[in-house]
């Protein structure tokens, strides 16, 4: 008897046939099992960027992390710093948060739309906010309310509140300002008198006017030149009458509005500007601290701080002029690369988007023409230490610490943060495994490696620097990490 022998692959395909006639539809494959997410790191490797030292504090991310919730956001979060605390906002809300940057304590949170970083009366970072129906408050580094609005429309301006006349606009600016201390105390109450148009005159008042021009004169003392608040600190404001000339007075309380220097670009010959066409019109760029000097001050040494004017015209590079903030003293001149436009005649003061490096006294300055985008200034000194050409713009500096600017080198194949040197602008580093987001004034930071946000302590003997980061005070704070 013959044996029938069936191949074996026949076999199992007449089986998948049955087994398929029997079920309908074809049975789908198994799905391979997926791949689980590697986990987010919890040690921090390889060495810190230049200019952050010390050791990990904690970690930011993952399960183990002791971390707030603000961190879980799934459209992530912007850090930024304050003094020596750490503003987090949220991707997906108007929600911040400010932590202690030693400790990660909360210090202050709440639902409310981030305008910008400023100063208080001494120099102090604050933070600028208002809440979800417009109105305007400002914290300072420890999470307390500085300022808030006295009467509906008040200002905050570095350390003071501003009350401007009704309906005020740059067009109208003229009555009655009072500046008022954080508290809500007035110091000072004003009137920015509108100059009188000349009137027409026939000619009886002509010769009743060239009568009294004979006659011996009256002594009158005219009023003092006034203006709209720009800028204030410690116990004076300055003034900006909209024209060529800034007017600073005292918020003395024994004395308040008494003069205490003028600055006129139509009077002023050392100044430097020219004298042709109309009278340039000046930007105050801020108050800014000087370096302590390496040698022992000499009794007419620079002053700490210096006040940083810019003078613009319509056609010619603009001026940077210096002055000493306790007597309006004039400490040097500089004419930038290039025409660069003020704001407005009334805008309040500000680096027009500059970074300052407290440690060596360079300001980066943006340029709107010229041969670069950006100039580094020695404020001590008033020389350019270097600049960025237009050529080398793909650098993007985002904020300056302990000598040092970082920022981002773009046009290449990966986007990663550069270090340049902020003497010479020499790359200190670049092609980072990990790049800094944000430093404190205490030189506390935070790294971003590896989709993990790590905080950085400063070295012990660090503890009390203050090296102080800068930002863009226009800019919300730092982008997103991934």
């Amino acid at each position: 008897m013959r044996s029938s022998r069936v191949p074996q692959a026949l076999t199992c395909g007449l089986a998948a046939l049955l087994a398929t006639s029997c079920s309908g539809d074809p049975e789908p494959p198994a799905p391979e099992p997926e791949a689980e997410p590697a986990p987010i790191p919890t040690a921090f490797e390889g060495q810190s960027p230049p200019g952050i030292e010390g050791e990990v504090l904690r970690f930011l991310h993952g399960e183990e992390a002791d971390a707030h919730a603000i961190f879980a956001d799934p459209l992530g979060v912007r850090i930024g710093s304050v003094g020596d605390a750490f503003l987090i906002s949220s991707g997906g809300a108007d929600h911040h948060l400010l932590q202690e940057a030693a400790t990660g304590a909360d210090l202050w949170e709440g639902e409310a739309r981030f305008r910008g970083f400023g100063t208080d009366v001494d120099g102090a970072p604050v933070l600028l906010m208002s809440d979800l129906d417009g109105s305007p408050f400002v914290l300072d580094a420890e999470g307390a309310t500085l300022w808030e609005p006295a009467v509906e429309g008040d200002l905050y301006l570095g350390g003071v509140g501003v009350r401007r006349p009704e309906e005020w606009s740059p067009e109208e600016a003229h009555g009655e300002y009072t500046v008022l201390a954080a508290d809500g105390t007035e110091l000072w109450t004003y009137d920015f008198a509108a100059p009188e148009e000349p009137e027409e005159e026939d000619a009886e008042a002509e010769e009743d006017a060239e009568r009294a021009d004979e006659e011996e004169p009256e002594d009158t003392e005219e009023p003092p030149a006034l203006g709209v608040p720009v800028a204030a600190w410690a116990d004076t404001v300055l003034l900006a009458s909209g024209d060529s000339t800034l007017h600073a007075r005292s918020l003395d309380p024994d004395d308040p509005g008494a003069e205490l220097w003028d600055v006129d670009a139509g009077e002023d010959d050392d100044l430097g500007l020219s004298a042709s066409g109309s009278l340039p019109e000046p930007s105050v760029l801020g108050l800014f601290p000087l370096p302590e000097p390496e040698e022992e001050p000499e009794e007419d040494a620079a002053p700490e701080d210096v006040l940083v004017v810019r003078w613009s015209g319509t056609e010619a590079s603009s001026v940077l002029s210096a002055h000493d903030p306790a007597d309006g003293d004039l400490l040097w001149t500089l004419e930038e690369p290039g025409p660069n436009p003020v704001g407005g005649p009334f805008d309040p003061a500000g680096p027009a988007g500059g970074l300052y490096d407290t440690t060596t006294g360079t300001f980066l300055l943006p340029q709107a023409s010229g041969a670069a985008t950006a100039v580094a200034i020695d404020l001590a000194a008033g020389e350019v230490r270097w600049g960025l050409e237009e050529e080398g713009g793909a650098f993007s500096p985002a904020f300056t610490h302990a000598g040092y600017v970082y920022g981002a080198a773009r046009g290449g194949e990966n986007d990663s943060q550069v270090v340049l040197d902020a003497l010479d602008m020499d790359v200190v580093a670049d092609d980072l495994s990990a790049h800094v987001e944000a430093v404190t004034a205490g030189g506390h930071a935070i790294l971003v490696q590896d989709r993990q946000r790590f905080v950085y302590g400063p070295p012990p003997q660090d503890e009390e620097d203050t090296d102080e980061p800068t930002e863009d005070p226009s800019e919300s704070p730092s982008a997103e990490a991934s």
